[in-house]
């Protein structure tokens, strides 16, 4: 059974998520922080953002999608560990360029739901097409999964899509822990607020 969409506000996100992106990028006494992307990182993208430490990459069976799209792997990372980790996945739009890859909502949307398909309801209830990311134009878009099991816990994801005349790069970030919200946003707002293009 497909997933059903329920779809809470559709609007501006305003100043809460504007503070939110202030806060998800200043640094905790004492915290460790990385840059991550660029030529010989652990992944080479055209973009570099900072994520705290501890974090390892997770291997990827890239598929002919990526390959289609893509002169660059899929970076998909792993930050903390048991309860507390989050994933982080950055995939990259700069062969075959599309009016879909090109437009951030488009490139959002065709990741809307991805991998929920009998796996519950979901819906959105962040959403936003007009900012501009490291410059240039973005969209962005949170949604919350309800897994149809209710052993299973409620879990957020985050993305946003920035385009350049070069590349897309579309950003995913989650957790699938209870508590991991508050996380997931900090990590998002970091990431959003580091990103830089290397080229």
């Amino acid at each position: 059974m497909p997933s059903r969409i329920r779809r809470r506000t559709a609007g501006v996100l305003g100043a809460a998520l504007l503070a939110g992106a202030g806060l998800g990028c200043a640094r905790d006494e004492g915290e460790h922080v990385v840059s991550v992307g660029g030529a010989r990182s652990a992944c080479e993208l055209p973009v570099t953002w900072e994520i705290p430490t501890p974090w390892r990459k997770k291997s990827l069976d890239e598929d002919a999608a990526d390959k289609k799209r893509s002169r660059y792997s899929p970076c998909h990372l792993e930050l903390g560990t048991g309860k507390t980790a989050l994933a982080l996945r950055v995939d990259v739009y700069d062969k075959g360029r599309t009016k879909t890859s090109a437009d951030p909502l488009k490139a959002l949307l065709d990741y809307d739901g991805q991998g929920m398909s009998n796996y519950g309801e979901y819906y959105h209830d962040e959403y936003e097409n007009r900012l501009t990311i490291a410059g240039h134009p973005a969209a962005q878009m949170g949604y919350t999964v309800e897994p149809p099991d209710s052993n299973v816990p409620t879990f957020r994801r985050r993305m946003f899509a920035v385009v350049t005349p070069d590349a897309t790069i579309v950003v995913r970030v989650g957790g699938d822990n209870p508590g991991a919200d508050e996380r997931t946003r900090a990590l998002y707002d970091r990431v959003k607020s580091s990103l830089r293009f290397t080229s």
